[in-house]
C-alpha cells in the first residue's frame, strides 16, 4: 500500500484491532493517550508513533501497545521490501537472550509462544479487515503482471543466489525473480551460501550487506573474489545503509533497499548479460 493511500481511519482500525486482541476488556484503558484520531490526518497520527528510521531509506514507525502478559509488544507501520509499499506488522520485541539455565527460562518460553500466537491472530484480523500486512504484500508479488521486458528469455533459466538474513526480504526477492523466469535459491547467511556454491555454482549473487551472524555481504564477496573458480560470478550488493566508495571495485552492482523492482530487475539482467560475454 502506497503511503499516499493510507489515511488516519485505517491506522485507527489497525490500532483498535491490536488492542482488542491484546487486552480484551481492558483495551480502552490501554489506548495510546497521546493519540487523537478525531479530525486528524495521517501525518498527525504518525507523529504519535516512534520514527525508527535510523539509516538509509527505509521508513518505519512503531507504537508500543503491549499485551496482558508482555508490555513491550509493538505495532509497526513500515516499508521493508519495496519502495513506498507500506504494511502493518506486530513486533513481539521479545528477543532477550535468556539462557536455559535461568530459573525463569520456561516462563520466558511460554511468553514468547503467547506473543507469537497473538501476533498471528492480530495480523490475521488485519488481513480480514483489508489492512495490509507483509503476507498480503508478498502475495501481490505473485499476482502482479510482469512487464514483458523484465522476463528472462535465457535457456536454461540463470541460477541466482539471494542471500539475506531477513527471511521476508529474501522471500520477496525470490518471488520477484522467479516471476521473471529466473531460478532462485535463498540463503540466510553467507556461510550457507558459500557451502552451496561449491555444489552448484550460481550465475549471479544478490546479497545483503549487513547480516546478523557471520560474514557481511562485503566479506562474503571478498571470499568469492579470492577463489579462482568463483571470482567471476557477478555480485550485486543490497543494503539500506551506505557503502565506502573504495569497496565498489569488489562488487558488480549496488542497490539501495527497499528495492525498486525496475532497478533490481535491470541490475540482474545487465549483469547476467555481461557475464555471458
Amino acid at each position: 500500500m502506497r503511503l499516499e493511500t493510507v489515511d488516519a481511519s485505517l491506522i485507527e482500525s489497525a490500532v483498535s484491532s491490536f488492542l482488542d486482541l491484546a487486552w480484551g476488556d481492558l483495551a480502552e484503558a490501554h489506548w495510546p493517550k497521546s493519540m487523537n484520531f478525531t479530525g486528524a490526518d495521517r501525518d498527525e497520527v504518525l507523529a504519535g508513533f516512534v520514527d525508527e528510521k535510523k539509516r538509509g531509506c527505509m521508513r518505519k514507525f512503531s507504537l508500543r501497545l503491549g499485551n496482558r502478559r508482555y508490555p513491550f509488544m509493538k505495532m509497526v507501520f513500515q516499508e521493508l521490501l519495496f519502495r513506498d509499499c507500506f504494511f502493518f506488522s506486530v513486533d513481539t520485541h521479545d528477543e532477550l537472550d535468556i539462557k536455559d539455565t535461568n530459573p525463569d527460562y520456561q516462563e520466558w518460553l511460554a511468553i514468547k509462544h503467547y506473543n507469537i500466537e497473538l501476533k498471528n491472530k492480530v495480523e490475521d484480523v488485519w488481513r480480514a479487515r483489508g489492512i495490509p500486512t507483509l503476507s498480503v504484500l508478498l502475495d501481490r508479488v505473485d499476482d502482479d503482471e510482469v512487464p514483458e521486458r523484465q522476463i528472462c528469455t535465457i535457456t536454461p533459466s540463470p541460477l541466482i543466489y539471494v542471500v539475506d538474513d531477513e527471511e521476508s526480504i529474501a522471500e520477496g526477492v525470490r518471488r520477484t525473480l522467479v516471476k521473471r523466469n529466473y531460478a532462485v535459491e535463498v540463503f540466510h547467511c553467507a556461510e550457507e551460501a558459500m557451502k552451496a556454491i561449491h555444489q552448484k555454482r550460481p550465475d549471479l549473487i544478490v546479497s545483503d550487506l549487513e547480516m546478523g551472524d557471520g560474514d557481511s555481504g562485503l566479506e562474503f564477496c571478498e571470499r568469492i573474489r579470492r577463489d579462482e573458480d568463483l571470482k567471476d560470478i557477478p555480485f550485486i550488493l543490497a543494503t539500506a545503509a551506505g557503502i565506502d566508495l573504495s569497496q565498489f571495485e569488489l562488487i558488480d552492482g549496488f542497490i539501495v533497499k527497499p528495492y525498486e523492482v525496475e532497478v533490481l530487475c535491470a541490475f540482474v539482467s545487465e549483469n547476467l548479460a555481461h557475464s555471458t560475454h
